[in-house]
């Protein structure tokens, strides 16, 4: 069922009309063991994961988001910062605050940010909801739990889950065109982990041409979530993605060209976004022509918020961009990263307008090393405890002697990347380090542009906590 509420209200004598929609989930789906929200007064469903709730929401106009909640309430962090959101607090287990525009939040209780914080995504109105009668749509409705979906996609097929259904399976297509997913609904992997037999991607795409993801809910995923091999022309936009699980990327773009990632609300366990470029394709085929923007992440105690690597078997991995990104928590790992386990060439990188607001190890991270995810690494538990390298980095390993040559010829480069107006505004200053493999295979031509902490410019290596070996040309200005 929507519920949907009109409320007029005179502003200097003009005449504004606030819209919130929201959609009844399954019987038994939400909960209010942690909160209750209401938005302009209208009681809006509130799921619960093992990490965070979440509410979901349309809104036109300005809206007053009211919650209640379990916990003694003392002070109330609302991410991303920049939004100014000051809460007012109605009581001891209550506050409330004005939300002008849609966006992303999270709503972190006494500064404790594993104490179930509270995730508000309030979107625009919904403008491109389908045609339930078109014979291409597949069409998952409002109220009901659909379990055990296992979902091949044909061509020119799209998938709509209608606000208020819950999907409990995965979706996949091969060599398909023109496939979209959308809607305000929910995919949900709970079920999953009681069955290791579904311990599957939601999305899980290959050679797929032409596709859309957009609006759609994440919930409780246990492997990859997004994952896309060699596709061309992608567009996700608007998805969120609440999680906390081994493994769990939110969005992993394998050896795909010409990918934007819009408006996308990421907390995993794992990396938010990894860009990749494995798989059985030739070297030639790159990774290429990826756009990340407009987005919030917090990456938990696994991976890294913003990465490319580790798996970079192409030849080249080229014109990637990451643009006015809020990372509001990176609690071990890198917030911006390139690992290259593997022989590509990484270059032309742009990390641009990304404010870093609590990250607690690394903030830029660009290395070129042996890995077990590598094409010559050794995932063999034995090996692994014996030449595990205990450090900086998950995952990588000390060459055993006498092998040097052999796993040199399995070594990239890294060059020409930019790190522009890259803010810390919250918590500790994180290291940097550029690590290049050896002389040759090395990290080269690095500029950190307008470098600030807590609103000072960092001007060298010490200010700016910089560790670099086997790099040349690194500038920070």
């Amino acid at each position: 069922m929507k519920t949907i509420i009109s409320i007029i209200f005179l502003i200097c004598a003009a005449t504004a009309i606030a819209q919130v929609t929201t959609w009844q989930p399954p019987d038994g789906f939400a909960s209010d063991k942690y909160y209750q929200v209401k938005v302009n007064g209208v009681p809006v469903p509130v799921f619960d994961t093992p990490i965070a709730s979440y509410a979901i929401f349309d809104m036109e106009g300005e809206v007053k988001v009211d919650v209640s909640t379990m916990y003694d309430v003392r002070w109330v962090d609302i991410r991303p910062l920049r939004w100014n959101l000051a809460p007012e607090y109605t009581s001891d287990n209550s506050f409330s605050f004005n939300l002008k525009e849609p966006a992303d939040l999270s709503l972190e209780l006494n500064g404790r940010i594993r104490q179930q914080p509270l995730f508000i995504f309030a979107g625009k109105p919904e403008t491109n909801r389908p045609s339930k009668s078109d014979k291409n749509v597949i069409w998952f409705e409002k109220g009901k739990h659909y379990k055990n979906v296992k979902l091949e996609l044909q061509d020119n097929q799209t998938v709509y889950l209608e606000g208020g259904a819950v999907v409990q399976g995965y979706i996949f297509a091969k060599e398909k065109k023109n496939i979209k997913i959308c809607g305000r609904g929910i995919l949900d992997g709970s079920l999953n982990k009681s069955d290791p037999g579904c311990n599957n991607r939601f999305i899980n795409l290959r050679d797929c041409e032409n596709v859309s993801i957009e609006d759609i809910t994440l919930h409780n995923g246990t492997t990859w979530q997004v994952a896309l091999f060699h596709c061309n022309q992608v567009k996700i936009k608007d998805i969120h993605i609440v999680s906390e699980s081994g493994s769990d990327d939110g969005m992993d773009i394998c050896r795909c060209t010409n990918v934007l990632i819009d408006h996308v609300f990421a907390h995993t366990k794992d990396d938010c976004v990894a860009i990749k470029s494995q798989g059985n394709y030739p070297g030639s085929d790159p990774t290429d022509n990826i756009l990340v923007k407009n987005c919030v992440f917090w990456n938990s105690i696994w991976g890294n918020a913003i990465e490319i690597g580790f798996e970079l078997y192409s030849d080249e991995v080229k014109n990637i961009r990451f643009e006015n990104i809020d990372v509001i928590h990176v609690e071990d790992g890198a917030t911006m990263s390139i690992h290259n386990a593997g022989q590509a060439h990484v270059h032309g990188i742009t990390f641009e307008n990304i404010r870093v607001e609590d990250s607690r190890q690394k903030l830029f991270d660009v290395a070129i090393f042996y890995s077990q995810w590598g094409p010559d690494g050794n995932r063999d538990s034995e090996f692994t405890k014996k030449y595990y390298l205990h450090g900086a980095w998950d995952g990588v390993q000390r060459i055993p002697e006498g092998t040097e040559d052999y796993h040199r010829k399995f070594r990239g480069t890294v060059s020409d990347v930019i790190f522009k107006d890259i803010q810390v505004v919250g918590g500790l200053l994180p290291f940097s380090v550029f690590y290049g493999f050896d002389a040759e295979k090395n990290v080269s031509n690095i500029t950190i542009d307008n470098l600030t902490y807590h609103g000072k410019k960092l001007s060298d290596n010490q200010e700016a906590k910089i560790s670099q070996q086997n790099t040349e040309g690194l500038l920070i200005k």
